[in-house]
């Protein structure tokens, strides 16, 4: 395996705290990767125009996080691709041959469908006030989040992890979905789901999981 130091790869992980951008950092802390990562606070509300024009011309054309620059290369700008992107670079946190498959189809599912059902129940909760919410769409990503976490426990089923009894970088991408529902209307969406639960206390167990999310 070629030594990440000899690479001299510079990398900035842009970040805002608790969203998607918590899934890298916390890679990165499970990847003993802190010395080659640096972590760039950026608000897209910043006063300094200038800050906001360098990030979306240079950086991601939309303004949002996350994002890692790597010197030399194009930024990329997805949660799912920078977590895929340190384990295969670390050679770490990657799964077995065999749950390849489970390794990419989680990856792709949270962040193109638990992602969207999240931020919309998010945006309702958090944004709307209650008598303009749109109680119909609620509902509806209610269901389709119960929907969700019903095959995310078939997936669980007999392991400790979600491509197997080894942690992976695919964890970090599913578990951060984990921790956004536990933290809307006080859990209610994890209620009804134990293996769920259960494994999300195994993963809040691991120290990196705690320097990501220490503010919470």
């Amino acid at each position: 395996m070629e030594n990440i130091k000899d690479k001299k790869c510079k990398m900035r992980l842009y970040y805002f705290p608790n969203f998607r951008s918590n899934r890298c950092i916390w890679l990165v802390h499970e990847l003993g990767a802190t010395d080659d990562v640096q972590f760039q606070l950026y608000n897209s509300r910043d006063t300094n125009q200038s800050n906001i024009d360098h990030y979306r011309n240079n950086v991601h054309h939309l303004g949002t996080v996350p994002a890692l620059e790597i010197e030399g290369k194009e930024p990329l700008i997805e949660s799912g691709a920078i977590c895929m992107y340190l384990a295969d670079l670390y050679q770490k946190l990657q799964p077995e041959k065999d749950r390849k498959a489970d390794f990419l189809n989680i990856i792709f599912y949270c962040c193109a469908t638990v992602d969207e059902i999240l931020e919309q129940l998010f945006v309702q909760w958090m944004f709307v006030e209650p008598d303009k919410r749109d109680n119909v769409l609620i509902q509806n990503m209610i269901s389709k989040f119960g929907s969700s976490a019903t095959h995310i426990e078939k997936l669980l089923r007999n392991r400790k992890y979600i491509c197997g009894d080894k942690f992976t970088a695919a964890d970090c991408v599913l578990g951060y979905n984990i921790w956004w529902a536990s933290v809307m209307q006080n859990g209610e969406l994890l209620k009804n789901h134990p293996s769920i639960l259960s494994y999300f206390e195994r993963l809040k167990r691991r120290k990196a999981f705690q320097l990501t999310f220490s503010n919470e």
